[in-house]
């Protein structure tokens, strides 16, 4: 049972490159591979020091946000309240 399972594997596999060769796929996914590495090498990654500064202010920014909609929730909760209760 289990050579049956390899051989439709070894098959796939074997239509898949025969595929990918006669389509001529294969030529532009070596060109997009080399070009990626190209490109890859322009990049300028952060420093450690522009990481964590950024992470800081993504964290207290993010602080900020969350106990303004928690008063914003608690506030509309409140109205909601008092309205029903005037009802």
């Amino acid at each position: 049972m289990g050579w049956i399972v390899l051989l439709v594997v070894v098959a796939a596999l074997a239509g898949l490159g025969y595929w990918v060769w006669s389509a001529g796929h294969w030529n532009r996914g070596r060109d997009f591979l080399r070009e990626t590495n190209i490109e890859m090498k322009k990049v300028s990654f952060p420093s450690r020091d522009e990481v964590t500064s950024t992470t800081i202010i993504v964290i207290i920014v993010s602080f900020v946000f969350a106990v303004y909609l928690w008063g914003a929730d608690v506030l509309i909760h409140k109205s909601y309240e008092w309205i029903i209760n005037k009802l």
